[in-house]
This record gives C-alpha cells, structure tokens and sequence, in this order.
C-alpha cells in the first residue's frame, strides 16, 4: 500500500520540537504536520512506545522504527494506524522515524532518551530520645556525575504502615552542584526514612534505601532529693511525647532493680507516691516504660532520696542536714560551705526559704519546710540583666536575689528598714525607711565600720546618704539579721554572706534594684 499523509495543523511546541530534532517535511524551509505522534515521549532504554497515525498515514506497509537513526529492539504492529516499538539499549535522544520498504522513511517527534540514575545515602543516628534530631543525606547521580537542581522529597513510612507519605513539617528540596540534599528531623515515633527523586523527561526516578529509626521516649522526673518519713510524698514526672500507657516506679533493693508501683499517664503526665518509714535512709527510684509498637523500651537515671523525719534546728548534726544543704543549694539559696551542721548559714538560708513559700519563719526546717522543698515557689528576677551579675532587694519578701547572666544565682536572707522612727546622726527625727529605686554601689569600706547608728561590717554604699548592704555586729554572731525589718534603712546580710559577696559581687558600677 501506498504511503500517504494529510497536513494538519501543527501546534507551537510541536514545531519546535520537530525543528530541534532537524525533522523537515515538504519543500525546503516548509514544516509540515507530524505524520504520527509518540508516547510516552521520553523515557528509559527498553521502554515500549506507542506511534499512533496522524491523518492519512498508514503504517501497514512499514517495515521498522528507528529512534535517532538507531533500530528499535522491537517492533510490534497493532494496526494500520498503530506500533509499538522498544527503545534500543544503544539509543539516545533523538526523531523517531517510520521506515518503509518502498518510499521514504516518516520522521515523526522527538524522543528523550532517560538517563538512569542511582543513589547513595546516609541517616545517623538511627537510636533517638524523644527531642533528639537525625540527619538523613541523599545524592542523585547518573553515569558517575551527580545531578544537580534535581527535586527531591524526604518520605517517612510510620511503624505498622505499609504505605509511605511526605515526612511532616518538611519540604522538598533541590539538589546542590554535588546532587545532594538532606534534612534533620526529630521523630516522635518509630519508623523509616527515604529520599524520593521523582522522574523527568532527562533522567528516571529514584528512590534511596530505606532507613529505620527507633525512638526512645524520654521519661522527666521531678527533682527530689529528700523525703519525710512515715509521711506521702508525691513523685511527679512526665513522658515525652506525651503518651498514654502505663509507667512502672522500680526501687533498688539487695542489688537489684524491684518494681514498687505502676501508674497511667494523662497526656503523659502521671504521679507516684511513696511513703518511706528509715530515717536516714538512701532509697534510689527510677521509672521505667516498656515497649510498645511505636517506641522502645525507656527507663530514667536513679533518683537517689534521703528520708527524713526530725525537724532540723541551730546544732543539728546528720546525713539529714547534709540532705537539706544539698536541696536548698540546688534551689540557689545562700548556705555557705557543704555541710553536716546545721549552722547560721542554714538558718538563714531556711529563712530566706520560708520567706519565699509564705510559710512561719523559724529558720529551722520542720515538717512545712521539707513540704515544700519537695514542690517549692520559686522568686524571679524583676530586672535581670544579660551579663555579669546583679543585685535586687525585694522588701515584700525580705530577700536579696544576686543574679548571674540574667538568671539567679543566690538568694539571701535580708532585714531592711523597720518603720520606726529614732533619731538620726544629726539628731534629728527620721523613720527607718530604704529607699527604692534603681541604684549602683558607689563605695565600699572593708572591716568594722563605726557609725553613730552602729558598726557596719564590710559596708557597700549605693547611695550618697549612707545606705549599704553590710553585715552587723549585735554581740550574738550569726543573729544579726532578724527574719522581720528591723534596720535603720540598709539592707542587713550576715556578717558570713558579706564575705561570701562582698570582692566578687558587691564591687563599685553593680547595678542594685531595690522594690516592694
């Protein structure tokens, strides 16, 4: 039969295909229609085409199908109006012709040639606690060069789930000049990870090897460092993610690990309550969660607690005291040297501590003291300033707070003015009164300083009319400083906290805040 074909019209991009290809029909400078179209119009080595008639072309008598002047492996007639064809292993990008025994070939599109491609990757670590980030690599290549400005997803395949999805809260990237992307994420559950290259008409898909990652909660434990004997003290603590399930408080015994208590968690929070009877003793809990089909097994560091039963007062002696020092260290109070001895430095950080809770200020810790200490208040900084340190007196609470960095770093007990009215060093009448406001200290004195209101110890001024903070001598050493206002208008700290402060604080240019 002889071959025919009909114009048609021929759309632009049609066009300049044809005319990239060099494809050329009719007279010299004259594009005419495709005589057939191709699909797919790209793809890999042995992938099967489909040329289908355009007008009045009819493929009965044709005799092969060449892609860029090379055979196809295969040729498949279907009808007079239709071929299949297998790209060649030797193709490459180029028309794809229609031969025939008699009579010239038909040049037809176009067809792009895929480039293979192959993968290399990477995700480490793949062992995480809840928070923890992973980072996973990617590189795209093909024939030894890398692919560059390649789109590129990171996909994520949730533990139990057979189908893979876009990993949430990431985008997809482009590859870089070396063909590789990456991204850092923090899992909240067990899974894999995979980067996906979708395909273009230049190169085929990719796909990297998957990676599993396994996800440890993180079990948070209220920090306790004592308890009351014969008394409940509650044991909070949370697991990260917030999950449901149930948690197990396990308590060391003769070497080994025993379970002692289980609990729910609500949105991961859950309590336990423990109620110890030794005195002294030195239990050690933690808190263990088993696996489930999202997460492995997970357990907390020991948290090791001093029983306590007596209330501690001026001349204690004991592991109990220590407990109490280390507790009250922890929280940033004033408590001088690490401890057995319930000293003046104790008392006074146990007032400052009882001044803050709003509880009696005795200064020796008793049952209300150890409550607290288990779930205290804790004061906050009014003013804090980014760098060095700082000073703020509150008289609401009777506290000094030295900051560091912005943060606290100590808290003392403080006496300031008292409110009465006595005579001043000019004889006249004046009221005990601090003043407020925001001030720096000016000068300092060291030793005994005599006035005609008292002796100052170690005095730091921070105004021009003789306000300091300073430490006190009243014949009765480590009382100086009442848990009430009882000065004539400075701020009282013990005659030990002046000499823990008064070089590496209190120096000239720091800034003091002094408020209700």
């Amino acid at each position: 039969m002889r071959f025919t074909t009909r114009a048609v019209a021929v759309a632009g991009a049609t066009s300049l295909l044809l005319a990239v290809a060099g494809v050329v029909a009719g007279g010299a400078g004259a594009a005419s229609a495709t005589p057939f179209t191709v699909t797919p119009s790209y793809g890999p080595v042995n992938q099967t085409i489909t040329l289908t008639a355009a007008g009045a072309t009819d493929f009965t008598s044709a005799t092969g199908v060449t892609i860029n002047n090379v055979a196809a492996s295969t040729v498949t007639p279907v009808s007079p109006t239709e071929l299949r064809a297998v790209v060649p292993s030797d193709a490459s990008t180029g028309p794809v012709a229609v031969q025939y025994s008699s009579g010239p070939a038909l040049t037809g599109p176009v067809f792009i040639l895929q480039q293979p491609t192959s993968t290399t990757s990477s995700l480490a670590p793949s062992l995480l606690t809840f928070g923890q980030k992973t980072t996973m690599t990617a590189q795209l290549t093909t024939v030894s060069a890398p692919v560059a400005g390649a789109t590129a997803s990171l996909q994520h395949l949730a533990a139990g789930s057979t189908v893979w999805t876009h990993a949430a809260g990431t985008i997809s990237k482009q590859t870089g000049t070396a063909g590789r992307v990456h991204w850092s994420v923090a899992p909240a559950n067990n899974g894999s990870y995979r980067v996906y290259f979708p395909a273009t008409s230049q190169y085929t898909a990719a796909v990297t090897t998957p990676y599993a990652v396994k996800i440890r909660p993180r079990i948070v434990l209220q920090h306790l460092t004592t308890a009351p004997a014969l008394a409940t003290t509650r044991l909070n603590g949370k697991v990260l993610p917030r999950l449901t399930g149930q948690v197990y408080l396990q308590q060391f015994v003769n070497g080994a690990w025993h379970r002692v208590g289980h609990a729910s968690t609500h949105h991961g929070n859950f309590t336990f309550r423990i109620s110890p009877t030794k005195l002294g003793a030195h239990l050690a809990y933690r808190v263990a969660r088993h696996r489930d089909a999202a997460h492995l097994a997970s357990v907390t560091r020991a948290l090791h607690v001093t029983v306590v039963h007596r209330e501690l007062v001026y001349g204690a002696v004991g592991s109990d005291v220590l407990a109490l020092w280390k507790r009250l260290h922890a929280l940033h109070y004033d408590v001088g040297p690490r401890t057995r001895s319930y000293g003046w430095d104790l008392v006074h950080a146990v007032t400052a501590f009882e001044k803050v809770q709003g509880i009696t200020k005795s200064g020796s810790a008793g049952t209300a003291v150890w409550d607290r200490l288990a779930n205290p208040k804790r004061p906050h900084l009014r003013y804090p300033v980014s760098s060095g340190y700082a000073v703020e007196v509150s008289m609401a609470k009777e506290i000094l707070l030295i900051s560091k960095n912005g943060k606290i770093w100590r808290i003392l007990d403080t006496s300031t003015g008292g409110g009465y009215t006595y005579t001043d060093s000019a004889g006249q009448p004046a009221v005990a009164t601090t003043p407020t406001g925001h001030f720096s200290f000016l000068y300092k004195q060291t030793g005994w300083q005599h006035s005609k209101l008292g002796y100052l110890y170690y005095p730091s001024y921070f105004t021009n009319t003789g306000v300091a903070i300073h430490g006190e001598d009243n014949g009765n050493s480590g009382s100086e400083v009442p848990p009430y206002p009882a000065s004539h208008g400075c701020v009282r700290i013990t005659n030990n906290a002046v000499l823990r402060y008064y070089y590496k604080v209190f120096t000239v240019g720091t800034s003091v805040w002094v408020y209700h």
